[in-house]
C-alpha cells in the first residue's frame, strides 16, 4: 500500500482541482495493496496531464 501512496504523492498538488484532489486523496486510502485496472489508468492519465501542464508553465517562464 505503501507504492500507492508513493504514486499519488508523486502526482498531487495543492493547485489540482478540487475533484482531482479528492480523487487522489481516495486512491491513497484504498485498504488493498494494488490498483484496478481502470484506476491504474486513471492515474497514468492525470500523471501526464499535469507533467505536459508543468512543462508548458515552464515554457512560459523561459
Amino acid at each position: 500500500m505503501q507504492l500507492i501512496s508513493d504514486h499519488v504523492n508523486r502526482v498531487y498538488s495543492s493547485g489540482l482541482e478540487e475533484s482531482v484532489q479528492k480523487f487522489l486523496e481516495s486512491l491513497g486510502k484504498v485498504n488493498r495493496a494494488y490498483l484496478t485496472d481502470l484506476e491504474e489508468k486513471l492515474l497514468k492519465v492525470l500523471e501526464s496531464e499535469i507533467k505536459d501542464y508543468c512543462n508548458k508553465e515552464n515554457e512560459t517562464m523561459l
